[in-house]
């Protein structure tokens, strides 16, 4: 009746027993033995007594059972200890499960046998400092019974335990997250070296377009310290930014979370960049690197190339190049017309199915064997429009890339005027033979007749008549031969 009464309902319960029992034990007393009417009352007042004791005790000790089984149910280690000698009063299971001493093992020892030695300065010093209500001790290091280090975060309230100043814990287990975090500090401090040491400059911006991150060829480049601009608005930093590419290409990618490449001429430094910006959870991750040096280079090589385009398209003439397919590459002007004339084909539209075959064939026969690492030269004949021998001279030559062969280029040049020259002058030579031939041979026989009929010639003598008719035959055979001679020098 009474077990789930309130203490107030009891107390009411008993004073109405108090006051409806004396009329009672003083009517049972008349009738039974008037001269036992105290004793009667001494009774009623003693079972009273226990009676409301027991109905109010049965709720205290209820209540302190279940907040024994709260404290040591409670899946968090907690403990109590003296605040003087540090000695354990009390754990609860959870703290037996996890440091792995037994309740008897744990009220043998002291608070400062589950930390390392040089922890327990620290721990006298907290301890001293406590005040009422629970504090955050902070982070520690305890030991198990094994031997095992592990992080605990403790809460302490100091508290009377059994009449004794004691110090009651909650230890919470933070081993997982202290690891976790460590290793998030070094994967963060290797990453953080990996930018530093990147010939790139880097730096990162929330969606505030605040610095978040700066490496240091960044500031090396900017001539700005990344202390001054953490936290710092990129724009307001920058403001001449806002006027180039970068505040729309950073815009961009940050309201489309898309990557962009793009480069950029700064002003304030006086250097093109190129800049790659992706996109992140909290921001912008930018990558950026000074290019001057480069982009004058392109521009020199740019001008250069337009240079000797102007050059190898000022010439009659022909210059291409082919790839590892027998694919034109490039070529010159004069090329081009000369494709244009034999195909009808443009630059743009050519394809090697378009050359005559029979022609096709015999310039693959010449580039396989460039390819094969051989320069060489080779002279053809072709007849023009108008069936005149046109004389080319075709010089192949390998274009190689670390001693591998990638292409080849072509030369091809019209020697019809040198070659015609040349057969003029084999022509004199053959000439010039036949005249030395002559003069060796024809003249020198004559010439022998009458240098021997001279002495003969005697004016006296009548037989001279016939000399001076051999001297004269002689004379004009010899008139014949340079008359030949002439004729040949002539011709040639």
């Amino acid at each position: 009746m009474l077990k789930n009464r309130t203490p107030a309902f009891i107390v009411l319960l008993a004073l109405c027993w108090a006051f409806i029992a004396d009329p009672l034990i003083t009517l049972l007393a008349a009738y039974l033995a008037p001269h036992h009417a105290d004793l009667f009352r001494r009774v009623n007042d003693v079972l009273l007594i226990l009676v409301v004791t027991a109905a109010l005790y049965r709720p205290l000790q209820r209540a302190a059972g279940q907040y024994r089984r709260l404290y040591h149910d409670i899946p968090t280690p907690m403990y109590v200890y003296d605040r003087q000698t540090l000695q354990f009063l009390a754990v609860n299971d959870a703290a037996v499960k996890r440091y792995g001493y037994s309740y008897r093992q744990f009220l043998r020892m002291k608070a400062s046998d589950i930390r390392p030695p040089e922890e327990t300065d620290r721990l006298l010093e907290v301890i001293a400092g406590l005040s009422a209500g629970y504090s955050d001790a902070g982070r520690w290091q305890h030991i198990t019974a094994a031997g095992e280090v592990f992080y605990v975060r403790i809460f302490a309230q100091p508290t009377l335990f059994k009449n004794r100043r004691a110090v009651q814990i909650v230890a919470i287990d933070i081993d997982k997250k202290i690891k976790t975090e460590r290793a998030l500090a070094e994967k963060t401090a290797e990453l953080e070296n990996v930018l530093e040491s990147i010939t790139d400059a880097f730096y990162t911006v929330d969606k505030d377009w605040r610095f978040t991150y700066v490496n240091s060829e960044y500031e090396r480049v900017q001539k700005r310290n990344r202390k001054d601009l953490l936290g710092k608005n990129i724009w307001a930093e920058f403001p001449y930014a806002a006027e180039l590419a970068f505040y729309q290409q950073y815009h961009w990618a940050m309201a489309e979370q898309v990557s962009v490449h793009f480069e950029e001429y700064n002003p304030a430094r006086d250097m093109w960049v190129t800049a790659n910006a992706y996109p992140t959870a909290s921001g912008l991750a930018i990558y950026f690197r000074d290019i001057t040096a480069e982009k004058k280079i392109r521009e020199k090589v740019y001008l250069d190339g337009q240079n000797l385009r102007a050059i190898i398209n000022n010439t009659s003439d022909l210059i291409w190049s082919v790839d590892q397919q027998f694919n034109i590459i490039t070529g010159n002007e004069a090329f081009w017309k000369r494709v244009a004339e034999l195909t009808g084909k443009s630059e743009a539209t050519i394809t090697n199915a378009d050359f005559d075959p029979q022609l096709l064939e015999g310039y693959i026969a010449h580039y396989q064997v460039a390819f094969a690492g051989k320069a060489f030269r080779v002279v053809r004949e072709r007849q023009d429009a108008e069936g005149m021998a046109i004389f080319e001279q075709l010089s192949f030559n390998p274009i190689c890339d670390q001693q591998t062969v990638i292409g080849v280029n072509c030369y091809l040049r019209d020697i019809t005027e040198q070659h015609q020259h040349l057969r003029k002058i084999e022509k004199q030579n053959q000439c010039l033979t036949e005249i030395a031939w002559l003069q060796s041979h024809s003249v020198r026989a004559p010439l022998a007749n009458i240098l021997g009929l001279v002495p003969l010639f005697e004016p006296d003598d009548p037989e001279n008549k016939a000399v001076l008719e051999k001297i004269r035959l002689a004379a004009a055979e010899l008139d014949e031969v340079i008359r030949e001679i002439t004729a040949y020098a002539n011709q040639a």
